[in-house]
């Protein structure tokens, strides 16, 4: 698979136009002549449109809607843990094996980012998830959120 920078390079013989393997690169449109009268033109792609709610992007974002090139994978898990501490405690803490009151006393103590990046953080040693020398990955306990989310492992929920 490739993009229309990458196809119109190649036809072209040429590195004319920058390319990247996820979308956006391409901010203007750009002509390539190619001789003998033919002209390609090279666009931006179609990116997700601004929407009038942050939720509805979070929400289209949490269930793996929007192309994954284009998000912070630990800034959507990170409000995702926010929106499942909100709403779905329970389920939350019987899916990563959280002691419920210790997630309360972190959410009462610390303010609410830091207690929600804790929260992340004692995910990240529930499911073993370490980087070399022993500290937890952030990186790699967002990825195991949003999957265990996208199929139904945290429980059956609903975002509206």
């Amino acid at each position: 698979m490739c993009g229309k920078s990458s196809l119109i390079n190649k036809i072209s013989q040429k590195s004319s136009l920058k390319v990247g393997n996820r979308p956006g690169v391409t901010i203007k449109k750009q002509w390539i002549r190619l001789g003998n009268n033919i002209e390609l033109l090279d666009t931006p792609g179609v990116l997700w449109p601004k929407f009038q709610s942050d939720k509805v992007a979070l929400n289209l974002a949490f269930t793996g809607t929007i192309k994954e090139e284009i998000l912070d994978k630990e800034e959507i898990a990170f409000y995702l843990i926010k929106f499942l501490l909100e709403k779905h405690l329970d389920k939350l803490v019987e899916k990563y094996k959280l002691e419920k009151e210790e997630i309360k006393k972190i959410l009462n103590e610390k303010k609410e980012n830091m207690a929600i990046l804790e929260v992340i953080v004692k995910i990240g040693k529930s499911r073993g998830a370490y980087k070399q020398g022993g500290e937890v990955d952030i990186k790699k306990t967002s990825n195991l959120i949003l999957t265990d989310f996208r199929e139904g492992k945290i429980g059956k929920i609903t975002l509206e």
